[in-house]
């Protein structure tokens, strides 16, 4: 038995697969590729399937992970031709092979946002504002969070939870380049930042795009 990370890209109809039904997806998948999965065991066995950090619901990728485990002698090339073979349109599988980092290594995202406002004026505005908000020292945000069992609200400050940004307007779109906390710990989803933003500087986008590009871990290394 030997671990296989598969690095796949989701976008197109795709984005709006929950993570839970993303997992019972790849779970077909593997089972119609005929991969020669290693099953869990117990009263249950299933094949053992994780992945790295699941995305948020609407947007797109190209560093998904997903985790497996194999029995017998199939190649990287093989696992990765069965599986592109059999999944829907929206996924694509990058690379197979075998994992070089842990999960919770991962510590930022790089993400590319594309905001659209519904004239230039509003976009530069936008821009403008926004790059002096993050360049600032308080951000307040409401943020989900858990006391004990229960979910609750908190105030946080985004500040602490960006390590870049690059931003830039053209036309009616302003196009954000920024590396976010991410992982286990401390998570920050860009769309939580502009909604931020925009409710400090009081415009409203009229559509968003959001692209995470890279997973990195704590030692500034790229997740693979």
């Amino acid at each position: 038995m030997r671990s296989v990370r598969i690095n796949y890209s989701k976008s197109g109809r795709a984005i709006y697969i929950s993570h839970l039904d993303l997992n019972r997806m790849m779970s077909r998948a593997v089972r119609r590729a005929q991969l020669p999965m290693w099953y869990t065991e117990g009263f249950n066995p299933h094949p053992y399937i994780a992945f790295a950090l699941p995305l948020s619901l609407g947007q797109s990728s190209d560093c998904e992970y997903m985790d497996i485990r194999i029995e017998g002698d199939m190649t990287d090339d093989e696992v990765k031709d069965r599986l592109a073979a059999v999944l829907p349109e929206g996924f694509e599988i990058i690379s197979v092979g075998a994992p070089t980092c842990d999960p919770k290594e991962i510590q930022k995202a790089q993400y590319f946002v594309k905001v659209i406002f519904a004239d230039e004026e509003q976009a530069k505005f936008f821009a403008e504002k926004a790059d002096e908000l993050v360049k600032g020292d308080e951000l307040l945000a409401e943020k989900s969070g858990k006391k004990g069992h229960r979910k609750v609200m908190k105030q946080v400050n985004l500040i602490d939870y960006i390590y870049d940004t690059k931003i830039t307007a053209a036309d009616c779109a302003v196009n954000l380049q920024c590396v976010l906390a991410a992982g286990n710990t401390n998570n920050l989803n860009p769309a939580l930042l502009v909604e931020t933003i925009e409710k400090n500087i009081g415009v409203r986008h009229t559509q968003m795009h959001i692209m995470r590009k890279k997973l990195i871990t704590a030692n500034g290394k790229v997740f693979k």
